[in-house]
């Protein structure tokens, strides 16, 4: 039915009858869509009268749904006369979730809570976005959420002034991260003029001097449908979902366009560097040449010049400076290439201080190569392969894809770009390649910056001498293996993946950090093949292939294109069965490990934690940590190794998955033919997971270091994954406290709130074995005394009973909903499924968990805090004093 028409002869009516038809005139009018194209993959692209873009996809995969709205002409390059204020960043903290003309922030707080949706936003350098996550169902609350956002804010005075304390918190926190410190030198560095060379976030003298009126201002002149694309993708009608962002925008007309000038930026004609100190033990480099914009056609020579340097184990740089040179700690390349300004061609690296400058020296002559040598068809190939495989398994999830639609459409004014960007990757030449790197890389146009430890700065020239899904399948194959079968044939891939228990639960302090070198140690060589062509292979398909060791397992996963999967799962189970621990090799995984324990000092995260695990009582496995000290990862040799491969790498105590588009009888032939000839152990004995994790009494330590900044780390007895009711139980108090999943509850709303933390967040530290729970909360360091009180001040209140009924249904409501989205990829369901059968739970166990959470009652939850919250283990780090002793004693792991 037309409505307008409709409304028409009402009018008319109306008016015969001599009555006032002045309450039809005022509905507001719903804008009309003046284009609508259907593209493939279920994607439809929208056009409203008064200029709102809309973008739809249908997903059925499972029944989960995001809801997304891109403001273009906004971002930190974009903010025109305030540049440097970083407006953009202010305004998505006050508006995500901010009071509107309709609804009060604790109204919208209480509805997404309620449905189980997930929010957030984000800013960049060319776009601030929205989103909210929400089950299908929940579709049409969520499309009114987030466009009641986009244009009903009505900067609420005491929101206005608490998000304005988090962001000046978050600009002065920002200098001790390393990677944002990186990427803004390497910004300022690169771009001369340009105002993308400034923070995302601003400056903090900047944004002080900037009045609340230009911030309000800018949010009325940018947050205009002309300016918005708004993305919905998941389980969902598209004719109701664009009927239902029509009508969210009645009565808001197109604005007046919006056109922010920015200078262009001149040719850089000499090399530039930037150089840091931070603290911490190792360099962090990069290196720099100014390219293209986003619309060049020597864009797809660029990104695989940058594939075939570093990306993947057997590219060049990462084969030949990490693993056999063992001159860098890590390795990566990028072509970023922006539609607004000129790009430019990157290799980033972290290094030992006594490799620093020969990592430098051998960076700079492998990319020099690139100009003089043709690059090998093999290398060719397998960059192209990479991009063809990149682009599908970018597509598993809802979230992936909307931000991809949003972002290729802001930028290519397509939202299938990337589809036609890999198309166009498939004709570049190795001739193409040779000239992009004579015109761009070349010495004249090098940026070098660099973070080095205190005291480290290199020294001036003159100083140098100094479709269709099946259940689960369950099968034990007569040597014990379990096997976890499932078809998912959405998308044109498989994963398979293996697990054997272990880890942490067998480890002692004495050979703490074995099982992750067992698990980095995997795909480093076996009788027939070298690590070099294990890596070779798996990226000359494009697939993912990782081996690595959690806090309860060894385990791996491989995860290719369809077509390549029955040759994957054999080269695979060679890796996972009969891995050879070669010692050449493991002297350099040695080496990384031994890199990686000395990274922990540039993290405060690291740190805190490390410091944590070493207080906690001996008998609990999570008293060691994974990766070891350096004193044990050094003790180690590959026939400590070999050893623990031998022992517990047995069919009777692993696990292995098959999910994705395979034929499930062809799926167990499979792992039949390549694991069916394990031979069981019936001596090894079932890994106990009845581990002491009693806190006889209050620990209390505090770490000096010299970052500008505090950090809290509070631990409590937990329980463990096995114990039904109190795991459920301590679920709910965590999302009663600190939310789910996302931050949220009584600590984040009382101490971010009032700009005491940059930020807090429980969890449960747990597995088989009982574990822990645990707050962790970063602040300014003369506030720990005051975070530490608060946090305990609030749990005592869970313990005395102070939760209500309404805040206990919005927990249950929250858990229930934000679960259900955890698991949307088929690696992720495999593991869940793999980790619940090895801790004898079953591998549906994961299915009763609504029921289980809605079987806790509010009683249940206040006998946790009590039985639980009671002697602790308390550790800060900051780089004065520890807080005084007084009244005030001072994320879920993977399996």
């Amino acid at each position: 039915m037309n409505r307008a028409g409709s409304l028409s002869r009402v009018s008319l009516w109306l008016l015969g009858l001599g009555l006032a038809a002045a309450t039809w005139a005022e509905e507001p009018a719903v804008p009309q869509y003046t284009s609508v194209r259907r593209l493939p993959d279920a994607i439809t692209l929208a056009t409203l009268s008064n200029g709102l873009t809309v973008i739809v996809q249908e997903n059925h995969v499972a029944p989960v749904a995001t809801v997304r709205c891109y403001v273009n002409n906004t971002g930190s390059a974009f903010e025109g006369r305030y540049l440097g204020a970083g407006l953009s960043h202010v305004l998505e903290h006050v508006v995500s979730g901010g009071t509107t003309s309709r609804r009060t922030e604790k109204e919208i707080e209480k509805i997404i809570d309620t449905f189980g949706g997930a929010t957030n936003a984000f800013t960049s350098t060319s776009l601030t976005g929205y989103y909210i996550d929400c089950p299908a169902k929940q579709v049409a609350t969520a499309i009114d959420l987030v466009a009641d956002s986009m244009q009903h804010i009505q900067f609420e005075p005491s929101e206005f002034a608490r998000e304005l304390t988090v962001v000046r918190r978050e600009l002065a926190d920002g200098e001790v991260s390393r990677q944002r410190v990186l990427f803004n030198l390497l910004s300022q560095t690169v771009y001369a003029v340009h105002p993308v060379r400034h923070p995302i976030i601003g400056y903090l003298d900047v944004l002080n001097g900037t009045t609340n009126e230009t911030i309000v201002d800018f949010y009325r002149q940018r947050y205009v449908p002309n300016n918005q694309v708004f993305v919905v993708v998941g389980d969902v009608d598209t004719r109701q979902v664009l009927d239902a962002v029509a009508r969210q925008w009645a009565g808001t007309p197109r604005a007046r366009e919006t056109f922010v000038p920015m200078p262009d930026e001149p040719e850089q004609l000499t090399p530039r560097e930037a150089v840091r100190e931070m603290d911490g033990a190792t360099y962090d480099l990069v290196f720099a040449w100014p390219t293209i914009k986003l619309s060049h056609p020597d864009l797809y020579a660029l990104d695989v010049a940058a594939y075939i340097l570093a990306e993947g184990e057997s590219s060049r740089l990462v084969r030949r400076l990490k693993y056999d040179r063992q001159l860098v700690l890590s390795i990566g390349s990028a072509s970023y290439t922006p539609h607004f300004v000129h790009g430019f061609f990157a290799i980033t690296a972290s290094a030992q201080p006594d490799q620093w400058q020969q990592a430098s020296e051998e960076i700079l002559r492998d990319v020099y190569r690139l100009r003089d040598e043709l690059v090998s068809p093999v290398e060719l190939a397998k960059a192209k392969k990479q991009k063809a495989a990149e682009l599908v398994f970018g597509q598993q999830t809802v979230q992936s894809a909307a931000d991809s639609l949003g972002r290729n459409f802001l930028s290519a004014d397509d939202p299938l770009f990337e589809h036609r960007y890999v198309e166009s990757i498939q004709q570049v030449t190795a001739e193409q390649i040779r000239d992009v790197a004579r015109r761009y890389l070349t010495p004249g146009r090098l940026n070098r910056v660099i973070i080095a430890p205190p005291g480290g700065a290199p020294k001036p020239p003159d100083d140098a001498a100094g479709g269709g899904e099946s259940e689960i399948r369950a099968v034990k194959l007569s040597n014990g293996l379990r096997v976890l079968i499932k078809r998912h044939a959405h998308l044109p891939m498989a994963n398979v993946q293996a697990f054997v228990l272990g880890a942490s639960l067998v480890d002692t302090e004495a050979t703490a950090g074995r099982s992750a070198l067992v698990g980095a140690m995997l795909d480093k060589g076996t009788a027939d093949h070298s690590a070099e062509q294990i890596a070779q292979y798996f990226d000359s398909i494009g697939g993912q292939l990782a081996m690595s060791a959690g806090r309860n397992t060894v385990f791996g996963s491989a995860t290719t294109l369809q077509d390549d999967f029955p040759q994957a799962i054999a080269l695979f189970a060679e890796c996972f069965t009969r891995s050879t621990f070669p010692d050449e090799q493991f002297q350099k995984v040695q080496a990384l490990a031994m890199g990686a324990i000395a990274r922990r000092a540039d993290n405060p995260q690291a740190e805190i934690f490390e410091l944590f695990y070493d207080n906690l009582p001996a008998g609990s496995p999570y008293h060691l940590d994974q990766g070891g000290k350096a004193e044990t990862v050094g003790r180690l040799s590959a026939d400590d190794l070999r050893a623990y491969h031998a022992k517990y790498f047995v069919p009777n105590n692993m696990l292995v998955t098959v999910f994705g588009d395979v034929d499930p009888d062809e799926a167990l032939a499979l792992v039949k033919r390549h694991f069916g000839g394990l031979k069981p152990d019936p001596e090894l004995p079932p890994i106990d997971f009845n581990r002491d994790n009693a806190i006889p009494e209050t620990i209390i330590r505090h770490k000096l270091t010299g970052k500008p900044t505090g950090m809290v780390l509070l631990g409590y007895r937990g329980t463990s994954v096995r114990d039904e009711k109190d795991y459920a139980a301590l679920t709910l108090l965590d999302a009663i406290v600190s939310g789910y999943s996302y931050p949220g509850g009584w600590l984040h709303n009382e101490l971010r709130g009032q700009g005491l933390v940059y930020y807090v967040h429980a969890l449960q530290l747990t597995g088989p074995a009982p574990g822990f729970f645990v707050v962790l909360a970063q602040t300014q360091p003369e506030k720990i005394d005051e975070v530490v009180g608060r946090i305990q001040r609030n749990l005592d209140r869970a313990k005395q009973g102070e939760i209500t009924p309404e805040e206990f249904a919005t927990a249950v409501q929250m858990v229930i909903a934000l679960h259900a989205q955890e698991n949307t990829t088929i690696g992720g369901q495999a593991r869940q499924a793999a980790l619940d059968d090895l801790y004898g739970l079953g591998y549906l166990y994961d299915k009763k968990f609504d029921a289980r959470i809605q079987a806790v009652t509010l009683d249940d939850v206040v006998r946790v805090a009590r039985e639980y919250l009671g002697n602790y283990v308390l550790v800060t780090s900051s780089p004065g004093p520890p807080p005084p002793e007084g009244d005030t004693p001072p994320p879920k792991e993977p399996d």
